[in-house]
């Protein structure tokens, strides 16, 4: 069972980014409302330009940031994860975040 987690993580490995960004992109869709929710909270008594500004640069800028710095980081530490345990974490990583969309009524 060792020796083929093994030469699953091995293979796994060149599509790690791409895994991170999945992970991140979740993350980021299944909060993305209450971050909306928040920043509609704090701009609420602006100005409709200001509202409007302020939406897209969260949306253009925030969220595109985010995403790109987050994934990097993600990726970084998912190098860290031995080639054994790298598709198990991945997994369970999906499978948490599926489970508490789950709950929270997101899917």
């Amino acid at each position: 069972m060792s020796t083929l987690l093994i030469e699953l993580g091995q293979w796994f490995r060149p599509y790690q980014y791409q895994c991170a960004m999945a992970l991140i992109a979740t993350i980021l869709v299944i909060f993305g409302n209450d971050i909306n929710g928040a920043i509609k909270q704090l701009v609420r008594k602006q100005h409709f330009i200001v509202r409007t500004v302020i939406f897209v640069i969260v949306c253009a800028i925030g969220y595109g940031l985010a995403t790109v710095w987050l994934t990097g980081l993600l990726s970084a530490q998912l190098a860290k994860v031995p080639d054994l345990y790298i598709v198990p974490v991945v997994v369970l990583s999906f499978i948490s975040l599926g489970s508490y969309a789950q709950r929270q009524r997101h899917i």
